[in-house]
């Protein structure tokens, strides 16, 4: 199932750091939210609708337990939008709207920089570049970027179309309900629109939950209420087409991943840059990550924080080399799955896999 999530006011998505009134003044925003936040959105709209399954919650016999977010997009204007990858780079002395980005190559790494892959990227003549860290790039232009039909296109921008809208309050007594001394503080919120009118919308590709065609759901930090509908159009990225002989590949991260030995995956090791991966073996050739991201939450039947990771953030690139296996089976593997350590199945890790070179 795909829907469409539509804000009816500002939103709040917390980042990671702790925030205590009285001790804090500023509980700092982010956007977009990680996908756990729309993983446990869609599991209290869906108890919400079937109320006396509540008691089941978190427990074996859970009605959401086999709910899987498959994929998270966004959309402007009709057309759907994913995180722009960090191998596409901006020239720093190029100021022209809509920014343009042209995709880096690999080179082999040469012996007195201290990456331990055996390749690296680079820019054509030494030009300076940039990455554009809150880059969209449209879905066409995507599947163009993973078949290396085009090396540069225009892209949006996240912050095009976030508008932040601070709100200042004040903590209030439990007993008088009157406000208390040294509680002002001050939330991050975000209305999902341009200056000229046009909106954002976040869309879910999700299985393993039963949902209304369309409804009311709370969304982020204080509850806020979103609508959602059924998404009509169709979400298409397909896996290109590789030579015959072709053993090197690209995997994008569309949402952030969490891996257990930090910017890599668990299978793999650190030394060598050599591991397998679901029938494959792999040797990573270099990467494009960007800096991580805390992800956490707060346990509401424990009533307590959640554990704390360091997550690769949207957008990062891996290349690799297949030792064994087949491109075909890459293309199993990897395209439009779910690759982080933890939470694969609340939307982390979620991956694309391109041609690596022409």
């Amino acid at each position: 199932m795909i829907i469409e999530i539509n804000p009816l006011d500002t939103l709040f998505f917390r980042d990671g750091k702790p925030f205590s009134m009285g001790e804090d003044t500023w509980a700092n925003g982010i956007f977009p939210p990680p996908p756990s936040v729309i993983y446990g959105a869609l599991r209290s709209a869906y108890f919400a609708e079937h109320i006396d399954e509540l008691r089941q919650a978190n427990q074996n016999d859970d009605p959401t337990k086999g709910l899987r977010i498959k994929g998270i997009y966004y959309s402007i204007e009709g057309k759907i939008y994913l995180f722009l990858p960090y191998d596409c780079v901006k020239e720093k002395e190029n100021k022209e709207k809509p920014v343009k980005v042209s995709a880096l190559s690999m080179e082999e790494n040469a012996d007195f920089n201290s990456c331990p892959a055996d390749y690296v990227l680079s820019y054509k003549d030494g030009t300076k570049v940039e990455n554009v860290p809150d880059g969209l790039i449209e879905e066409s232009m995507f599947g163009k970027y993973l078949d290396l039909r085009e090396q540069s296109f225009p892209i949006f921008k996240f912050s095009d179309y976030v508008l932040s809208e601070p709100k200042i309050g004040i903590g209030r007594s439990s007993k008088t309900h009157s406000s208390e001394e040294s509680r002002l503080y001050r939330v991050d919120m975000v209305r999902l629109q341009n200056k000229k009118g046009s909106s954002l919308s976040i869309v879910i590709d999700f299985e393993g939950l039963n949902l209304p065609g369309k409804g009311m759901m709370k969304f982020g930090g204080e509850g806020k209420a979103v609508s959602y509908n059924k998404y009509k159009k169709g979400i298409s990225i397909e896996f290109p087409e590789f030579g015959e002989n072709s053993k090197q590949f690209k995997i994008i991260l569309s949402t952030p991943a969490i891996f257990n030995k930090g910017w890599i995956p668990e299978w793999m090791d650190e030394d060598t840059l050599i591991g397998d991966y679901n029938g494959l073996r792999l040797k990573l050739l270099t990467g494009a990550i960007g800096k991580p991201i805390n992800v956490g939450g707060f346990d509401m039947k424990a009533k307590k924080p959640k554990s704390m990771y360091k997550a690769v953030p949207a957008g990062s690139v891996y290349y690799f080399e297949l030792i064994s296996g087949t491109m075909k089976k890459a293309g199993e593997v990897f395209h439009q799955k779910a690759i982080s350590d933890v939470y694969s199945e609340q939307g982390f890790g979620t991956a694309f896999a391109g041609r690596a070179k022409r």
